[in-house]
């Protein structure tokens, strides 16, 4: 056998690499290319300058802290994803290289997608980065619970879904003007003045992140709804699925037969899905927070109604978390709060301590005084001339004094230390001498439903001199509306008059006088005139 004879020794093939491979070094390239990091020292100083401070005037409540994350960090963010991600779209089109990308092995759709996944992997990072910053001061200051993960969850999908529809938008109608028309409409839709023209009291407004956001109670008094998070993420995903694949069923994909028939499929079923969702929401009820119950005439007022998805309710959110209230006694009175709220404990004992000292061993004096949840507190029937109001009330065996601390000190909210204990020995006060409720004074004629001026008169009068009692100036009651019923000039002053004058007494002889006559005042028995 000669060496030209003998048979070539065969080379092992080479391996072929996989598929994954190239797509993974497709996606780094995009990843490297991406114009999406350029935004990031504004989008830290936006973070630092609306988002972070906003949340930071909250209370550091979990829920609250998060709700800044669809109300102001993803408003934030959406504007320059939706640019930044149509200008991604429209760089073969606007730079006409379209002819260079189609004769590349991959078709067109391939790298079109890294782009997309690229921009969104990018904007994700950074609200992922803020979310974080925002989390871990939050735990080093909450006092009960743990972070709500819901939020960031739709507000990624939310992300990722308006990516696609920039990017779809550009590569489809690329031009210089896509990316500031898409940036442009994308604000205008974040505006607060159009999401509420919109109508935030519909129940389609649940799709959308930025428009629903649950409220301060979820995760404190009742769990955090997840019917509504599962809708919209539902929609969000429904949504860049078909963005996705009708850019796939474009001429100038580049997608083969084969491609272009799972182009369709994904866009047929983002497209179901997205209908689906909007089905549910139309569904959609408003339920009272940790009951289910739909809200009523008997309903408590000032009650924030969730929206509830029957399909998709869990019913554990309705049960009521459990929690062992953090307690200090005022004037032989325990005053508990919500452990979340453990911070504003003093702003609390130092508002009821005043009223309470100066009502106690008084008949419907309260024996104990807790936090409720936010406008879980029922009304009393009957009334005309509403003096109630959602911060407080008294009632139970013996007479508990229950009390909401939606309007906590704090500089988002707008609320003062000052303001917030005056409210509170307001509601109080308005609790113990309810001024719009009782029958007519003995001697005035009766009319259905509706109490006299002269009765109502002389508890408003109570009410001030409590509050004067209490340390609390007529002025600053004036100032403040703590009073919430509005008498006739002439009566108003009458009872300003009375109030001065019963304040001025010493406080043995306002006590007595109460003991003895707090039942008729009640009762509307009593003018002005009997007081002394």
């Amino acid at each position: 056998m000669t060496a030209t004879s003998a048979p070539a020794r065969p080379r092992p093939a080479a391996a072929r690499p996989s598929a994954a491979w190239p797509a993974w070094r497709l996606l780094r390239l995009e990843l490297r290319r991406s114009p999406m990091p350029w935004t990031f020292p504004l989008l830290a100083a936006l973070f630092a300058f609306d988002p972070y401070r906003t949340a930071m005037g909250y209370p550091a409540v979990w829920t609250i802290r998060a709700s800044v994350l669809p109300n102001k960090l993803l408003p934030d963010f959406v504007v320059f994803v939706v640019a930044i991600a149509a200008w991604a779209g429209s760089r073969d089109g606007r730079r006409r290289t379209l002819d260079l990308v189609e004769i590349t092995p991959r078709p067109r759709w391939a790298g079109q997608l890294a782009a997309w996944a690229a921009t969104t992997i990018w904007a994700i990072a950074a609200f992922l980065a803020g979310t974080a910053v925002l989390y871990a001061v939050t735990a080093t200051q909450a006092t009960w619970g743990g972070p709500p993960w819901w939020p960031v969850i739709v507000s990624c999908a939310e992300l990722a879904a308006l990516a696609a529809l920039g990017f779809t938008a550009g590569a489809l109608w690329p031009g210089r003007f896509t990316a500031p028309l898409a940036a442009v409409a994308t604000f205008l839709l974040s505006l607060e003045g159009f999401r509420n023209a919109v109508g935030r009291s519909s129940a389609y407004a649940v799709l959308s992140p930025t428009t629903y956001v649950p409220g301060n109670d979820a995760g404190v008094f009742y769990r955090y709804p997840p019917d509504v998070a599962i809708d919209q993420l539902m929609f969000l995903a429904g949504l860049a699925v078909v963005a996705l694949g009708v850019l796939g069923l474009a001429r100038s994909s580049g997608a083969g037969a084969g491609l272009r028939r799972g182009a369709a499929v994904a866009a047929a079923a983002g497209l179901a899905a997205a209908a689906t969702a909007v089905g549910l929401a139309g569904t959609a009820r408003q339920a009272l927070p940790g009951t289910g119950r739909p809200p009523s005439a008997t309903s408590p007022l000032g009650m924030q109604a969730a929206w509830v998805i029957p399909a998709l309710h869990d019913a554990a959110s309705d049960r009521p978390l459990p929690y062992i209230p953090v307690c200090q006694t005022v004037a032989a009175v325990p005053v508990c709060i919500h452990p979340a709220f453990r911070v504003f404990l003093p702003d609390v004992t130092a508002a009821l301590g005043p009223v309470l000292r100066e009502i106690a061993g008084l008949p419907g004096a309260p024996a104990r005084a807790g936090q409720a949840a936010s406008g879980s507190l029922v009304p009393r029937s009957g009334q005309v001339l509403v003096d109630w109001t959602p911060e407080g009330e008294i009632s139970g065996t013996p007479p508990v004094f229950s009390y909401t601390a939606d309007q906590v000190p704090a500089r988002s909210f707008g609320e003062s230390r000052r303001a917030f204990v005056t409210g509170l020995q307001a509601a109080l006060v308005a609790a113990f001498v309810p001024a719009g409720v009782g029958q007519p004074a003995t001697g005035a004629p009766a009319v259905p439903g509706r109490r006299t001026v002269p009765a109502v008169a002389a508890r408003v009068a109570m009410q001030e001199a409590l509050l004067m009692a209490a340390g609390v100036p007529l002025g600053t009651q004036r100032y403040q509306g703590l009073i919430q019923v509005q008498l006739p000039r002439a009566a108003q002053a009458q009872a300003d008059a009375a109030a001065q004058r019963f304040a001025a007494l010493p406080a043995a002889t306002r006590h007595a006088w109460l003991a003895r006559h707090l039942a008729a005042l009640r009762a509307g028995q009593l003018t002005l005139a009997r007081l002394p």
